[in-house]
């Protein structure tokens, strides 16, 4: 559902921009019921030339059923935002 990951994508967006391990944001569809989700900063790591990256894992639950997804968001320096890194 285009709605639903546009409310993932606002979660890992929201965890990112704390940049504290630990951190988790949490969503619930709202276009279908039993469908939820949540982004958490799993680590954060500093690597050469001050570029910053840090994993995320998003949760998604639909009727009872979880799915994990694990992604790498880096910024470099002077950056604003992570960003996925490839």
């Amino acid at each position: 559902d285009p709605a639903e990951q546009v409310q993932a994508a606002a979660a890992t967006e929201e965890v990112t921009r704390g940049e504290e391990v630990g951190a988790t944001a949490n969503w619930t569809s709202a276009t279908r019921e039993n469908v939820s989700g949540s982004s958490t900063v799993a680590s954060i790591n500093e690597e050469g030339g001050g570029r910053k990256c840090m994993n995320v894992n998003d949760f998604i639950i639909v009727d009872g059923e979880e799915t994990r997804v694990s992604k790498r968001m880096c910024k470099g320096p002077g950056e604003s935002r992570y960003v996925l890194a490839a």
